[in-house]
């Protein structure tokens, strides 16, 4: 039983002939027959009863609302799907490590949801490291966004490259119109938040030690990346954070000065070589476009 044998069906119950039925269809008349034919073929019984015209017997008035019904499920389902293709609706899951998710996934999200606001999409928190990839090799996630190298194998990525560190104080610290030096950084008090990832937090403590400058020893730490600009500005200490962070802390009064040391900070999108949803797959195009013209912008 398909579509066409419910139409089919109900243009005839709705007629009351074959003759009508495929006027109304727009078919010839031993085409709706036959289908009737198959139909009843089907079912094991007689839908209609033949005489001067069709009358639907028992059976073919039990099957009237189901079939009705049926339909309107086949239409819902067929707009539905049309809706998700054509990015009218659809839902879009994307794991971000903490520290990335401001910046860049803020102006992608602005980006994505400009061009398909009727996408609903969710930013998952992700454990760094392997754990973040488990989530996407789960399929809890379509699209993640971490550090490069990645901690996992077998996804497919789209790098993006460097962002830079910046130092970010209470406002009001007395430092030079210049990069900060290390030795410079670990006499203030830092706040120790989920940053800058576990490459980036490595290669820092390895450039403390050999500068013999030890390792820092946070006045606080906190897992809440969100406190972090109330804490800087409330004068509880200064960090490290990448330059979208750092604008807005600029902005409401915060020191932003540039670091000496360079700290490894590439991330990429990482997703699964299988089909993505619709959703996915425009954000994905959005975030080649977004690096090519990063691209286009740097070589000019």
């Amino acid at each position: 039983m398909d579509r066409r044998h419910l139409l089919h069906f109900l243009a005839v119950v709705d007629e009351g002939s074959i003759s009508a039925a495929a006027r109304r269809l727009g078919l010839s008349q031993p085409s709706v027959s036959q289908t009737i034919q198959e139909l009843e073929r089907e079912l094991d019984c007689t839908l209609f009863t033949r005489g001067r015209g069709m009358s639907a017997t028992s059976s073919g008035r039990a099957l009237v609302g189901p079939a009705r019904a049926a339909l309107r499920a086949m239409d819902a389902a067929h707009w539905a799907i049309k809706e998700i293709s054509e990015l009218q609706s659809g839902e879009l899951d994307i794991g971000s490590a903490v520290n990335l998710a401001v910046d860049p996934l803020v102006d992608l999200v602005k980006h994505h949801r400009a061009l398909h606001p009727g996408v609903t999409i969710r930013i998952r928190s992700v454990h760094p490291g392997a754990r973040g990839f488990d989530a996407l090799a789960r399929g809890e996630i379509e699209l993640l966004l971490a550090e490069h190298p990645p901690a996992a194998t077998g996804f497919q990525e789209i790098p993006l490259g460097e962002r830079p560190l910046v130092a970010v104080f209470p406002p009001g610290t007395p430092l030079a119109e210049r990069p900060v030096r290390l030795d410079e950084l670990v006499t203030h008090d830092l706040i120790a938040a989920l940053f800058p990832g576990a490459i980036g937090r490595s290669h820092l403590n390895r450039l403390l030690a050999e500068r013999g400058l030890g390792s820092v020893v946070p006045v606080l730490e906190t897992a809440h990346r969100h406190m972090l600009i109330p804490l800087i500005l409330a004068g509880v200490g200064g960090t490290i954070l990448h330059g979208a962070e750092a604008d807005i802390a600029r902005q409401l009064g915060a020191v932003v000065r540039p670091l000496e040391a360079e700290i490894p900070t590439a991330h990429a999108f990482y997703f699964r070589s299988e089909d993505l949803s619709p959703a996915a797959s425009s954000f994905v195009a959005l975030v080649r476009e977004a690096k090519s013209t990063v691209i286009r912008s740097s070589d000019t």
